[in-house]
């Protein structure tokens, strides 16, 4: 049995010290001079008992390190003059007289990185904390010294919110690694908002960018009142629980556990109700009923008997007053809610462009990083940084966006643009995406679409590439596909569609409803899984209303989703008869073309776009069949071909390899000029083509008007205006 050490000096319940401790604790001091002893009397204000492993710990760590939030006001929190205050902070001081030791605030730290600094070990005691159970995974826990209730904000116009099965389906704010951000992971319906202060997720919530909040009662009163924050109400939950407040110490040191517990004994119930009482404000009514009765009956009959008249002209200016105070009121309320929309608005439009300046220093150094000697995994590291830079700057983009709509300074530029050249940008941009999830994509043209209208190419690009990225985003395995069809044209106005589809995870139809409401996505968990801000569909649904179109969108979990979208534009008569006439020229009268493509699909496209030129083509997929057609071609009396587009990933051998067979070929004496068509993101063979001999690479997917300036260039033919081969 551990031998128990009792301090002599005991505290009298008005607080002096009684004779004999005096006496007592004089022999005591004078003993340690006496005897060089530096371990202090770790019971100097109350009657505990100590353990002399506890003594043996106070004397060897003489000053504990806390880790605090700096505005969990009034629990804790660092003032102006940077001095630790609040109700842990005084329960402390009593502990420290009970016990010597010293506690010392680790100050300049956000509650978030206080919290990481415990998880470390780099900090002794969390002061002010609530219990969970992957708290008591990491940290011993004190006895509860204050308890709280938990409670959710909102403002005062979200009266459908009554509890905390309203929320599901919503973001909520709350601080960052708090209890109640523990207890929220228990709702997976509920999105969560991170916040490292309770004063910023409040703000946020009073200005619409939040629906609601959850904390503590008494901190989030405090802030709301001292920010006047007057359009927010409580909403009271689960009644019946309270929650608790515990000192916790870092696993290691059960020994502080049990000090803190003997410690918080000894204080009496006088000196905690004086601590709650200096720091929770208690509300007192005085009931002035009866006294109010009272008078009003006297009132009464006074106004009755004697001032019939003018009581009910005072009521008269009594209500005017009240309607044009309220009138008033309305109009000081409606300034305010437009001044701190606009400054919302400002805010968000200026920290955009804030953060895409060092963002766009990111992705400039990476690509000229990339232009110097790497490995293959440094070179994968920059794509990474570039992709990451890239994403980050799409959602600020996009943030962006949504804050000129709100404001509605968004304006469409209308002038004149090739429909080609902005498919040709849209394949460019999100080619990547599709070829990081190594998914296919398909991409068709009806040959009726016109290429050159008047319009906003930029923000018709936006819309494709917003819906391509969330297509290619959530198929991982199958493809995506891009069909530009004619729906109708009346007089210069054609009708466009433009339908996306993909083989991705689909959507219920609760899902579907929910894609365009702003920072809302179709399932609470997408944001955890897949990233994003839940704006991008909301701008495009915003730019088609601009633009007169429209968009539906049709989904079947687990199998796809298909977004179409329909838009009326005028063609641009002048610039498309040049680019039918040069279409319809003679040029390729004599063309004689042969095609080897391994996909069906991708045959028959290419076929018709050489039928949309008036070029004569022969198609195969078998490598043996077009040896056989090249080196017939080339017999006394037949007619050589002039023109061989293959595919690089042909059946069997491939298509440099095809194209040195060919080459070695005896029977072939006359080569055709040679168009390859390459993967899309394989940029690197491009600097293949003078090796082997081939006179023009292109990427897929094919794009009319490329692969025609293509075909012109070869032949050394004036291309067409729109978009110019890879």
């Amino acid at each position: 049995m551990r031998k128990k050490v009792r301090c002599s000096e005991v505290h009298s319940p008005s607080g002096t010290i009684n004779n004999k401790c005096v006496v007592i604790s004089s022999i005591v001091f004078i003993s340690i001079i006496l005897t060089a002893i530096a371990a202090p009397c770790f019971a100097a204000g109350s009657s505990i008992s100590w353990e002399e492993d506890e003594l043996a710990f106070m004397e060897a760590h003489p000053v504990i390190r806390l880790g605090v939030d700096p505005g969990f006001v009034p629990f804790e929190f660092i003032n102006a003059d940077g001095e630790y205050k609040g109700i842990a902070a005084d329960y402390l001081d009593l502990i420290s007289n009970r016990t010597g030791l010293q506690f010392e605030a680790v100050k300049g730290l956000t509650w978030p990185e206080a919290y990481d600094m415990a998880l470390a070990g780099e900090v002794d005691v969390l002061p002010a904390i609530g219990k969970t159970i992957e708290r008591e995974e990491h940290f011993l826990f004190s006895e509860p010294y204050y308890y709280y209730k938990r409670v959710i904000v909102t403002r005062d116009t979200d009266t459908e919110i009554s509890g905390i099965d309203d929320l599901a389906g919503y973001s909520v704010a709350v601080q960052r690694n708090s209890s109640h951000h523990s207890y929220l992971l228990s709702y997976p319906q509920i999105n969560l908002s991170l916040y490292d202060s309770v004063e910023a997720a409040l703000t946020n919530v009073a200005t619409g960018t939040e629906k609601a909040f959850i904390g503590n009662l008494a901190t989030t009163d405090y802030l709301i009142r001292s920010n006047g924050l007057t359009n927010l109400r409580f909403v009271s939950f689960e009644a019946e629980r309270q929650q608790a407040l515990y000192f916790t110490v870092r696993k290691d040191w059960p020994v502080l556990a049990r000090i803190l517990d003997k410690a918080m004994d000894s204080i009496t119930e006088s000196e905690r109700l004086a601590i709650n009482n200096k720091w929770i404000e208690l509300d007192t009514h005085m009931d002035y009923g009866p006294i109010v009765r009272i008078i009003s009956v006297i009132g009464a009959i006074i106004a009755i008997v004697l001032f019939v008249s003018f009581f009910w002209i005072a009521r008269l200016h009594k209500e005017i007053r009240q309607r044009k105070q309220i009138q008033l009121d309305l109009k000081k309320a409606k300034s305010e809610a437009d001044e701190a929309n606009a400054f919302k608005s400002s805010f968000m439009a200026r920290m955009s462009h804030e953060i895409r300046t060092p963002l766009n220093a990111i992705t400039g150094m990476s690509y000229l990083l990339k232009k110097t000697e790497t490995s293959l995994t440094q070179s994968m590291y920059i794509d990474r940084i570039t992709q990451a830079a890239n994403n980050m700057l799409s959602i600020i983009n996009d943030i962006l966006d949504f804050s000129k709509i709100e404001a509605g300074k968004v304006e469409l530029e209308i002038t004149s643009f090739s429909m080609d050249q902005v498919i040709q940008d849209v394949v460019s941009i999100v080619s990547y995406k599709i070829d990081e999830q190594g998914i296919g994509f398909r991409l068709s043209k009806d040959p009726l679409v016109p290429n050159w209208f008047f319009g906003d190419s930029k923000r018709i690009e936006q819309i494709l590439i917003n819906i391509l990225n969330n297509a290619a985003k959530f198929t991982s395995e199958g493809e995506v596909s891009l069909d530009m069809s004619l729906l109708a044209k009346e007089n210069d106005k054609h009708h466009i569609s433009f339908t996306i589809r993909d083989t991705g995870i689909g959507m219920t139809q609760e899902q579907v409803s929910k894609l365009f409401t702003p920072f809302e996505q179709g399932d609470s968990s997408i944001n955890r899984r897949f990233g994003g801000s839940g704006l991008g569909l909301s701008i495009v649904k915003n730019l088609l209303d601009m633009m007169g179109g429209e968009v539906q969108v049709f989904s079947t979990p687990g199998e796809g989703s298909t977004f179409i979208i329909r838009l009326s534009l005028d063609v641009d008569k002048e610039k498309e008869a040049v680019y039918i006439k040069a279409l319809s020229a003679d040029h390729f009268k004599n063309v004689r073309t042969l095609v080897l493509e391994k996909s069906g699909a991708n045959i028959n496209l290419i076929e018709s776009y050489l039928n949309s030129f008036g070029i004569h083509c022969e198609l195969t997929s078998s490598e043996a069949s077009a040896l056989s057609m090249l080196e017939a071609s080339n017999g006394k009396f037949a007619m050589p071909f002039d023109l061989f587009i293959i595919d690089y990933d042909t059946p069997a051998l491939g298509g440099f390899s095809f194209i040195e067979a060919m080459r070695g070929n005896d029977k072939i004496v006359k080569l055709p000029k040679i168009i390859m068509l390459f993967p899309m993101m394989r940029k690197d063979l491009f600097d293949k083509l003078n090796e082997h001999g081939i006179d023009m690479g292109i990427g897929k997917p094919i794009i009319p008007s490329i692969l025609l300036n293509g075909i012109l260039d070869i032949f050394s033919l004036k291309a067409v205006s729109g978009s110019q081969p890879s």
